[in-house]
């Protein structure tokens, strides 16, 4: 897929390499972060295992790292909108109606220190993942589409981007949401309420 960018009423090329160019920083990111989430599940499984926990710095660090990666994640998807001119479609909507307030309220909890952002982060994260995960089932099993659900100018079931044969944009932010969740879950320090 090609994509334009216009400065006034002139197309560059540059626009486009930096697009591409990005779009496959995007999709190594995201196998980095797969493969970094299977590797804290492994961390947390072992840490049960041995009934060794987690200290409260291991929590708060966690804590700044989803808050760094949702950043990320919230500006990536502005650059391919607004950037590199894709339009989002319903389910890309309802996946950022996720992630931006999440990026927000990890922000906000890592600068006041608030304790208790599991209470408010791992639910939007949960619905988040889901979000990414039924879109990502509709690219896969387009006749799980129903014609009533998506627009015909942005169709929900069009995979516009994939790197590596299965990465596409609601896989990219499923990966996003579900180390999230590992970090905030998985990385609570034992004095910690569930809830904090």
């Amino acid at each position: 897929m090609r994509f334009k960018f216009a400065i006034g009423a002139q197309v560059t090329q540059i626009g486009v390499m930096a697009v591409s160019t990005v779009l496959s920083v995007f999709g190594w990111l995201t196998l980095l972060a797969n493969v970094a989430t299977l590797f804290a599940v492994g961390l947390v499984i072992r840490r049960n295992i041995v009934k060794s926990v987690s200290n409260k710095t291991h929590s708060i660090r966690a804590q700044q790292l989803a808050a760094l990666i949702t950043i990320a994640a919230t500006l990536g998807s502005l650059y391919l909108s607004e950037i590199g001119d894709l339009t989002p479609c319903r389910w890309c909507w309802i996946q950022r109606i996720a992630m931006y307030p999440l990026a927000l309220v990890l922000l906000i909890s890592w600068i006041t220190g608030d304790r208790f952002v599991r209470r408010y982060a791992v639910p939007i994260a949960a619905l988040g993942l889901g979000a990414s995960t039924w879109h990502y089932l509709l690219q896969q099993i387009p006749s799980l589409s129903d014609a009533n659900s998506c627009s015909l100018s942005t169709p929900c079931s069009v995979t516009y981007i994939e790197k590596f044969g299965f990465i596409s944009i609601p896989w990219m932010a499923g990966s996003v949401f579900a180390m999230t969740l590992v970090l905030l879950l998985g990385f609570r320090s034992a004095e910690s309420p569930l809830d904090e």
